[in-house]
């Protein structure tokens, strides 16, 4: 078998490189570059009630989300673990597009589809590029309002959420962090992120449905963008199809002096203490904030030790020898949240870290804060 004589030509690609940077030079000095105006975030309403807000920020990405007052805290003992349901669910066939063609067409046009979940919100979003966005936000409203839960879809689905306990219960930090929203609320914010397992058989296409019908009205919405025109949003926020009705609110209890054990037989210890929080309205989310910075959030540096700036991580280290960690807890919610810290180290020497991070905690909800420090964590 002979092969043909330009098979056999193989031309080095640094020989056009030089070339290729002179002529990209040339084309950038001869272009003009006029600085873009700067644009305000805009949030306006629909007659429907659905809120839409952008912010144009000429990023050739564009991101846009839908979101609903649907997380967790909304669900009750008949429908635990709708919201999770919903995350898991998020590709599945709805008006005017099939799983396949969802996944498709959005590969198509080198998008992606994410669905996340809070105890507060349920958001559905895509990015993708900037010319492409009405193809994608065009799968987004399909998804967000015309799911149709057919039932051998939603059964053949639900190893995701299998997939995602299998996951969390090997993770002691969801656990700790799972456990002490219940314990702190009992109830809607108590309520898990995750579907509880005796749930996952009980989900069927009328619950979704349901779940669906009451906190996906226009009301309870909003169509969010970022590198996008407000006028071409608000026309995309026409075409979500959603029912019309009053926007859902719930009162959340805390519930303090209490406390939540799991025993094991594990050599490192997990636990976490708090007070309530403010809510993200409130004024006093930025007090809370410049407090976080001061006792030490998580590591930004990977591996980092926080030893420099993290208050909690310099009284645990007067008291143990033996790795550890300790960070504060700042979670704010719609009416109110959580504020305290988060300790993993041996169990033989918890106590006494715990009573060091204590310590520094009670000291600087009392006042005790050095002026430098103040400064720094602001």
């Amino acid at each position: 078998m002979m092969l043909s004589r330009s098979c056999l030509v193989y031309r080095p690609i640094s020989r056009n490189i030089p070339k290729r940077f002179q002529s990209a030079q040339a084309a950038t000095s001869q272009t003009d570059r006029i600085p873009l105006p700067a644009q305000d975030a805009q949030v306006s309403k629909l007659t429907s009630g659905l809120t839409i807000a952008s912010l144009e920020n000429y990023s050739p990405i564009s991101r846009v989300a839908v979101i609903v007052n649907a997380g967790s805290r909304y669900e009750s003992t008949k429908n635990l673990g709708s919201s999770h349901c919903l995350r898991a669910f998020a590709n599945l066939t709805c008006t005017g597009a099939s799983t396949f063609s969802i996944t498709r067409g959005l590969e198509a046009i080198g998008a992606t589809l994410e669905a996340t979940t809070t105890r507060d919100h349920l958001l559905y979003s895509i990015k993708c590029l900037r010319d492409n966005v009405d193809v994608a936000v065009n799968y987004l409203t399909s998804i967000a309002g015309g799911q149709e839960f057919r039932r051998w879809e939603v059964n053949d689905s639900k190893y995701r959420v299998d997939l995602d306990l299998a996951l969390a219960e090997v993770n002691p930090q969801i656990d700790v962090m799972e456990k002490l929203h219940g314990t702190a609320f009992r109830g809607n914010l108590g309520n898990s992120l995750f579907c509880p397992k005796y749930m996952l058989n009980e989900f069927t296409p009328d619950l979704l449905k349901e779940f669906v019908d009451t906190q996906f009205t226009a009301e309870n919405m909003a169509l969010v963008g970022l590198g996008v025109d407000h006028d071409t949003l608000k026309a995309m926020g026409e075409k979500l199809s959603v029912n019309q009705g009053c926007k859902v609110n719930t009162v959340s209890k805390y519930y303090g002096g209490t406390e939540s054990r799991v025993q094991n037989n594990n050599s490192l210890v997990h636990a976490a203490l708090a007070v309530q929080g403010a809510g993200i309205h409130s004024e006093d989310v930025l007090t809370l904030s410049v407090m976080q910075y001061l006792l030490g959030p998580q590591p930004s540096i990977k591996w980092g030790s926080h030893m420099a700036t993290s208050k909690l991580n310099q009284a645990a280290a007067k008291v143990t020898q033996s790795p550890f960690h300790a960070s504060c807890v700042n979670m704010s919610y719609a009416d109110t949240g959580l504020f305290g810290f988060y300790v993993l180290g041996h169990a033989s020497e918890m106590e006494s870290v715990l009573k060091a991070t204590m310590g520094q905690f009670g000291g600087l909800t009392k006042g005790n804060i050095d002026e430098n420090d103040f400064k720094r964590a602001k």
